[in-house]
């Protein structure tokens, strides 16, 4: 699978037992350290904090300060915040043109101006709409927020080697995951008001959608005796995007739904899903084999999962 704005800092690559997957958000950002041992990838170390943070730079700096970085090549995950994923028709170019051909495609689609702009894409699996159709997804984001990252990592010796987004890190958690890794499973990751339902299969990101969650609590229908509860809408959200990944993407292999978030509440709505849903929902948590017995995590497991896909991803390229 493709990966993200690698085109800012190529290094070159020795062969890695352990990599370090990061995970920055407006308001977290968590680290854990992936080794790769005799029974597979295992996580021995990780560490997190909580509070608002201006940029991704921002968000590092806080990390790096709170608890020294393991010295390993280091994945970052961004979340869905800092960035536009564009769904749209693949150019007719060849890979490796990609990159410039989709600029033109999506200028005007964004409100920022594209020079100001890093973007990649990557295609669809060739069976996504049944073959009928091209297309692939763009992400956008600002290239001061890479650069300052980028910066970052070069002033404090972080041996960076690629920068990647949300959904593609829940593809490569998807697939190290044994309950997962041969069956479509959709990942629910809520972050805040909002986050992202991504639909897996094989370890590929067939459908990806915003997710936007109401303040407050119920939501008033004009019925004074009926007040709709926040999953009532997340499951018909989540129902929509069955129904699509099925109707016109052409999949219908899902068959479970991770939710990924730390609130205690939003964890709590599994219950309510799978009620409302074709398929089991549950809390994300990190399977056991993926654990190091020493590991001792002061993380909960929701907002471990970007920073484990980034990981993952990564030591996928040194195998």
């Amino acid at each position: 699978m493709s990966r993200w704005y690698k085109q800012l800092f190529q290094k070159s690559k020795a062969g890695a037992e352990a990599v370090l997957g990061i995970s920055l958000t407006p308001d977290q950002a968590v680290w854990c350290l992936v080794q790769q041992a005799a029974s597979g990838p295992q996580i021995t170390q990780s560490h997190s904090i909580e509070q608002s943070f201006t940029s991704p730079a921002d968000a590092l700096a806080a990390l790096r300060s709170s608890a020294p970085l393991p010295a390993a090549p280091c994945y970052i995950c961004l979340g869905h915040q800092y960035y536009n994923l564009l769904l749209v028709d693949a150019p007719d170019v060849p890979d490796q043109e990609l990159r410039e051909a989709v600029r033109w495609k999506v200028k005007d689609l964004i409100h920022q101006a594209v020079d100001d702009m890093v973007m990649d894409a990557f295609r669809l699996p060739d069976d996504a709409y049944r073959g009928r159709m091209n297309m692939l997804y763009v992400a956008a984001i600002e290239r001061a927020l890479i650069q300052g990252i980028v910066e970052q990592c070069d002033q404090h010796n972080i041996n960076l080697q690629e920068i990647t987004i949300n959904e593609l890190a829940m593809a490569a958690l998807a697939s190290a995951l044994t309950s997962s890794a041969e069956r479509g499973a959709a990942f629910l990751y809520l972050n805040g008001d909002g986050g992202t339902i991504n639909l897996i299969e094989n370890g590929y990101l067939y459908l990806t959608r915003t997710i936007e969650l109401g303040s407050g609590g119920g939501v008033f229908t004009g019925n004074l005796e009926f007040q709709q509860e926040p999953v009532d809408n997340l499951a018909l959200d989540v129902q929509r995007s069955l129904d699509y990944y099925e109707s016109q993407i052409g999949k219908s292999g899902i068959g479970a739904l991770y939710m990924v978030s730390n609130s205690e509440a939003h964890n709590a709505w599994c219950e309510g899903l799978s009620e409302r849903l074709p398929i089991s929902a549950e809390q994300f948590s990190v399977e056991e084999t993926l654990k190091d017995p020493g590991w001792q995590s002061d993380t909960a497991e929701g907002p471990l999962a970007p920073a484990m896909g980034a990981a993952l991803g990564g030591l996928r390229e040194y195998a």
